[in-house]
């Protein structure tokens, strides 16, 4: 994996070769999309010329499937009927290289399977079929010796408990004891998470109707983020997981640890999002950075970027490592969120990486800039750049400036290689960056020299810090100010030329 001094991709680095085992329910999701252009004549229904007929694996078996794209050996415990949909969905799962070899098929059950019929981007009916009973007594004794065969070897249990018959209560009990004999982290997905309350699970994935239905509270359309923060004391008497994210879809996702809210992750406005399957993917990611040494707000991070990427595809998909590798690409330089922040500087500073930190408007970028930067960089190993916002700027430049947004400020200076990451600051009361100086404790701090002779607001916070601070000499006849006023100036007598 390249680019491990990345903290993300130093974590997705240690994906490789973990051992997942997958306990649920298996579902075979089939898109039958095409053209609706009349109806039919003998009813009025819209009739469809399908050009698109695509099987997908859902439920459990997309869950493995999203492991196995990250890099996991996974192994699937589950049952099948001895059917056509079972063998389409078992040699799916072999060409994604996932281990079917204790799926049990059952001559007495139908796989599941989920068709959905679409025109465009619009679905017009599902229909589903399979048997959803609990599987017989006989078939849930052979799954647990088949999930007793693997459970030594691998490195976590996934469950993933759709209700539809597979997860019996039996077997819950046999996992219970398994789990309470060793201390591997059990992650659950579940309609139902207090059946796995004896579990004391590391991990789970309520959604806001499930984490409704537990906290026993009525929705609300509005603010849904300052309802829930205050349901973890509930929802952990309920689940009594160690880790619970919920998820409230565009609302983002909320993270508690043992009860208590602990921080809320953004997640990326989609458009015209194709949510099934997305909370599978979610679940793999998470769970793969728990076990690669990540804390669980970094964990979170990289699971709502893996759905992020799923949601944009028209049919039930995985994000494989390499995808979600680029989502924490170089040019993923901006910082906005205070937990990721810190995540990033505690793993660059275990890392032995030197940080540097420097601070500036940067309203039109020139020459002295660029050797301003690269002088600042050449102090450590990651430059960190406090940017002033829009209205930063306003306050201490007057109300002409900037010439530039913040987004336009950001995008020009991402493009620069010796930028690691891009911060933005400034508040009324105070524009400086102080605040982020404390989060961050950089090593290094950097001004250029006309800064030598004056007054810093951040220097004594520095000194307390044993923080270094460099005067980098500053390029001649080159500023903003200059650049600004030679606009001007031009412009001036472009106009007079035009006049006369």
């Amino acid at each position: 994996m390249k680019n491990t001094s990345n903290p993300y991709h130093h974590f997705l680095s240690k994906f490789k070769h973990k051992k997942i085992l997958v306990i649920g329910d298996l579902i075979l999701d089939r898109y039958l999309q095409g053209n609706c252009t009349r109806l039919a004549p003998e009813a009025t229904v819209p009739v469809i010329d399908v050009n698109l007929n695509k099987d997908c694996p859902g439920g459990a078996a997309n869950v493995a499937a999203n492991l196995s794209a990250l890099g996991a050996e996974t192994t699937l415990c589950s049952v099948i009927g001895a059917d056509g949909h079972g063998t389409t969905l078992t040699t799916l799962l072999k060409t994604l290289n996932v281990n079917t070899t204790l799926i049990i098929n059952d001559p007495d059950r139908a796989t599941l399977c989920k068709t959905r019929v679409s025109s465009g981007s619009q679905l017009i009916v599902r229909y589903d079929e399979g048997s959803c009973h609990p599987i017989a007594q006989n078939t849930t004794v052979q799954l647990i010796a088949n999930i007793k065969t693997v459970f030594d070897s691998v490195d976590a249990v996934i469950i993933s408990d759709y209700d539809k018959g597979v997860i019996t209560s039996d077997l819950i009990s046999a996992l219970s004891v398994l789990g309470g004999t060793s201390k591997k982290i059990f992650a659950v997905d579940a309609r139902d998470f207090t059946r796995y309350a004896t579990f004391e699970p590391t991990l789970i994935k309520p959604n806001y109707a499930e984490a409704l239905a537990l906290a026993q509270y009525k929705a609300i359309n509005a603010n849904r983020l300052e309802q829930v923060k205050n349901w973890g004391k509930n929802l952990y008497e309920h689940t009594r997981a160690k880790n619970i994210l919920l998820s409230m879809d565009a609302d983002g996702v909320c993270c508690f640890e043992r009860g208590r809210f602990s921080f809320h992750c953004p997640v990326p406005k989609v458009a015209n999002p194709q949510v099934s399957g997305a909370g599978d993917t979610f679940m793999a990611t998470a769970l793969m950075a728990l076990l690669s040494g990540a804390d669980l707000s970094a964990a979170t991070t990289l699971a709502v970027s893996a759905a992020s990427v799923v949601i944009n595809e028209a049919h039930t998909a995985v994000c494989n490592i390499e995808r979600l590798a680029e989502n924490f690409s170089e040019k993923r330089k901006l910082l906005t969120n205070r937990r990721e922040i810190k995540q990033l500087i505690s793993t660059y500073k275990a890392q032995g990486k030197r940080i540097v930190f420097t601070n500036g408007c940067f309203d039109i970028l020139h020459s002295g800039h660029v050797s301003y930067l690269k002088g600042s960089k050449a102090e450590g190993d990651i430059l960190i750049v406090g940017l002033n916002n829009d209205e930063s700027i306003k306050r201490l430049k007057g109300l002409q400036r900037p010439i530039n947004s913040l987004a336009d400020r950001i995008e020009v200076l991402s493009e620069l290689s010796c930028i690691d990451h891009i911060i933005s600051f400034g508040e009324k009361g105070d524009d400086t960056p102080v605040s982020l100086l404390k989060q961050i404790r950089p090593h290094v701090f950097v001004k250029g020299g006309d800064y030598r002779h004056k007054f810093l607001p951040e220097e004594k916070i520095l000194q307390d810090m044993g923080c270094k601070i460099v005067f980098l000499p500053t390029v001649a006849n080159r500023s903003t100010t200059n650049v600004i006023s030679k606009i001007q100036q031009n412009l001036g007598l472009s106009n007079a030329n035009t006049i006369n």
